[in-house]
């Protein structure tokens, strides 16, 4: 910043009088007072350059406009002849050509791109820009190409030393205000331009001095970063039939807005519909992003705008903009407001000038591989012939209406993403049950863990239900071992000796209501009574142990685990191809149809947080977060959705088996039973129980180094903070508190695709 302070606000040239010059004597006395300034004679050479444009069909030499300059010049002292004007920012002093001249000579060029009428036109038009970063090179541009004859710029902000990857400025402007740099430098493009700068910025207090004074500008030109400010001005540019031009410097996109055509036009195209458009006045941080990605469609966004604009607040502070972008959208920005003023164009709409898109590789990407299942799809002869392989049991035939009831009931258990990984036999007065893996088959469901902890719950139903319908219940679990597809044989009897003891029959009645509940929540203080009930139904399973963790330090650093192995997840290739490609179901439409997954309505967020979402279904996107080492956004999700917890609870097992994962899940279910019953909203936080068992029992299986460094970081840090051993069955993790029912449930696969009776 330059050490006098009042140099800064200083924008304007100052026209010398030509009194001070109207002759010789008075020009010697004048030129006098500029001794130890830069002087620069511009004078003959424009004057010579003007003689050459003025005979365009023959090309004379340089002797030839010498000499015709000499024949003007004549008796003339040419020292008195034009303007002299004077710039107090760099101390230099121009002799120009009068207006009318430079004017003729500087638009030389634009001929007969625009006529000398249309140039006229022009001249006589007023553009007003908010904000000065792509609004700088805006405001060149139109300049340059003298696209009106007044400019207004507004901006409160002064360059920074990173402003200059796209601002064409130098280092000495460090300091100084946004628009008085712009009105410099235009001013030292063409003096005669009429620059008036706002370097307070636009408030709502001088908004309408900004649009009226002096005259209706015939343009807004919006580049600023202020949500409330950019819907004040199109509110207020719309009452006023003012048409609104904006770019985003993200694959060329150009917004025009016609007020002037059509003043009750939404604004921004209609993507705010719907919203009370003054709660914008005083936006948080955390509220501005889901708008932004409402008012630039960021679906449609390019794929390293949309990272960016994941990492904004993480690892990054602000939007980008490149160079590169910020010069095309300055000439795209004059074309189109040239062509607006000259009534060559008419329309409002939102545009993209995709220069990735335009010069681009002619051959295809290649698409991302599309994983292989190595299992084959569910063979019921196959499961047919593994169930006669087991010793024919006498066993009572059950109705199979009763029998629909009942599977009907265990397939409400929970299962990972949703994958109801179940198949059921029922032959011979047995029901078996099977694991169809080639649905199951996911990076989150390493080990099979995650499917024995569903059937262990789905079996849980089973009990509960089949005592409903006066029957007892007896099985055999993994009777051909842990390498078979086969879960269970369950033989169906009269409620009396030697059936398994049912726990909490009055359970059976909230079955149906059990759901994962992801809803904002409340941390009311849960009662240490109701912790008892909680842990007594967990640990009514032999073995199974309850944990809770309800003070608020404790919870915060799991939390921070939780979303820290959430973003190894979900950039993890296998872990992104599962959550876009098999969990998510992306539309209503979607879930209905598939019946499985997770609705993304039931996720508990808005429209404008869906879309957030969506941007990292590209697996593109998620390598280049995964890259940059970014994705924090996930972390900070996983810790918002904890700090409005009650507690995080967890169910253990005491040795590492598949058999210990499947009553796991039989405590899981009586607890999130019993819960249900006390009104609290369970919402599993999953993902460290299913990716620490990758480094303490699979060697890093399905990992890349970083990711198994940065997960056994994170292993350390848990283990410091629970009050068990490494080698237990780590079953379930979760978040209680209270919180609205969900509106949605997630679908179930009819039972048609899911029982078959197959009797001789």
């Amino acid at each position: 910043m330059h050490h006098n302070i009042e140099i800064n606000y200083i924008y304007k040239p100052v026209f010398i009088s030509k009194e001070r010059y109207a002759d010789k004597a008075n020009f010697l006395s004048f030129i006098e007072e500029y001794r130890g300034k830069t002087i620069l004679d511009l004078f003959a050479s424009q004057k010579q350059e003007l003689i050459r444009i003025r005979h365009p069909k023959k090309r004379l030499t340089s002797a030839e406009t010498e000499q015709k300059y000499h024949e003007w010049v004549g008796n003339k002292d040419v020292e008195t002849e034009g303007i002299w004007v004077y710039y107090p920012w760099s101390e230099r002093l121009l002799h120009l050509v009068d207006e009318n001249e430079f004017v003729e000579l500087r638009t030389s060029r634009n001929q007969y791109k625009i006529t000398p009428a249309e140039q006229q036109h022009l001249s006589k038009r007023a553009i007003g820009i908010i904000g000065l970063s792509v609004g700088h090179s805006v405001a060149l541009s139109i300049a340059t190409e003298r696209a009106c004859g007044k400019l207004k710029l507004a901006d409160f902000d002064t360059i920074e030393l990173s402003n200059l990857n796209r601002i064409r400025t130098g280092l000495h402007n460090i300091g100084v205000n946004k628009c008085i740099v712009t009105a410099r430098e235009i001013a030292e493009i063409d003096p005669f331009l009429d620059i008036e700068c706002f370097p307070e910025g636009i408030t709502k207090e001088n908004l309408d001095g900004f649009l009226l004074d002096g005259g209706k500008l015939d343009i807004l030109v919006d580049e600023c970063d202020d949500i409330a400010l950019k819907i004040n001005a199109r509110i207020r540019a719309a009452q006023l039939g003012i048409p609104v031009v904006m770019e985003t410097s993200d694959r060329g996109m150009l917004d025009v807005e016609r007020f002037d055509n059509e003043p009750e036009r939404p604004i921004f195209h209609g993507y705010l519909q719907g919203l009370p458009l003054d709660k914008f006045e005083h936006i948080s941080e955390e509220d501005r992003l889901p708008l932004v990605l409402r008012i630039v469609n960021a679906i449609n966004g390019s794929k390293r705008g949309k990272v960016s604009l994941v990492e904004i607040g993480q690892s990054i502070g602000t939007w980008p903009q490149l160079a590169s972008a910020v010069t095309l959208g300055g000439g795209v920005v004059t074309d189109v407001c040239r062509r607006i003023l000259l009534n060559q164009f008419h329309e409002s709409g939102r545009y993209y000038i995709d220069l990735e898109e335009l010069v681009a590789d002619k051959a295809e990407k290649p698409q991302g591989a599309l994983r292989n299942n190595p299992h084959a799809p569910f063979d019921l002869s196959e499961a047919v012939r593994i169930a006669d392989s087991l010793p024919q049991k006498q066993t009572e035939t059950i109705p199979e209406g009763i029998l629909a009831d009942i599977v009907n009931a265990a397939c409400q258990a929970p299962s990972t993403g949703n994958d109801q990984p179940w198949k059921w036999l029922y032959r011979h007065g047995r029901l078996f049950l099977f694991h169809d893996r080639f649905r199951s088959f996911s990076f989150g469901d390493f080990d099979q863990i995650a499917s024995n902890i569903s059937f262990g719950a789905s079996y849980e139903n089973i009990l509960l239900k089949a005592n409903e319908a006066g029957l007892g219940v007896n099985a055999e679990i993994f009777p051909l071992g842990e390498e078979s597809p086969l879960i269970a044989a369950i033989d169906f009897q009269g409620n009396g000796n030697g059936a398994e003891p049912v726990y909490a029959p009055e359970a059976v009645n909230v079955i149906y209501e059990r759901c994962t509940n992801r809803n904002p929540s409340n941390p009311v203080a849960i009662p240490e009574a109701a912790f008892q009930q909680l842990k007594e139904a967990a640990q009514s399973v032999a073995g199974a142990a309850f944990h809770y963790f309800s003070a608020k330090q404790e919870i915060m650093a799991i939390g921070e685990i939780i979303g820290e192995c959430d973003r190894v997840r979900l950039l993890n290739p296998e872990g992104h191809y599962d959550f876009v490609h098999r969990e998510m179901k992306w539309t209503p439409t979607e879930a209905e149809l598939s019946r499985d997954g997770i609705d993304v309505r039931t996720l508990g967020l808005n429209n404008a947080q869906i879309a957030a979402l969506s941007i990292i279904r590209d697996r593109e996107i998620s390598q280049t977060l995964k890259g940059v080492q970014g994705g924090g956004a996930l972390v900070d999700a996983a810790l918002k959705s904890v700090s409005t917890a009650s507690a995080l609870g967890m169910i253990t097992m005491p040795k590492y088996s598949y058999k210990n994962f499947f009553l796991g899940g039989m405590a899981m279910q009586r607890l999130w039973l019993r819960a249900e019953q006390l009104q609290f909203a369970i919402h599993p936080l999953i993902s460290p129980f299913y990716l620490f068992p990758r480094i303490t029992k699979g060697e890093n299986a399905g990992l890349d180094g970083l990711e198994a460094s940065r997960l056994r970081t994170l292993r350390k840090k848990f283990m410091e903070l629970v009050p068990f051993e490494d080698d237990v069955a780590e079953v379930f993790l979760f978040k209680i508190a209270q919180a609205e029912k969900p509106g949605i449930k997630s679908y179930r696969l009819p039972l048609s695709e899911t029982l078959f009776i197959v009797n001789p």
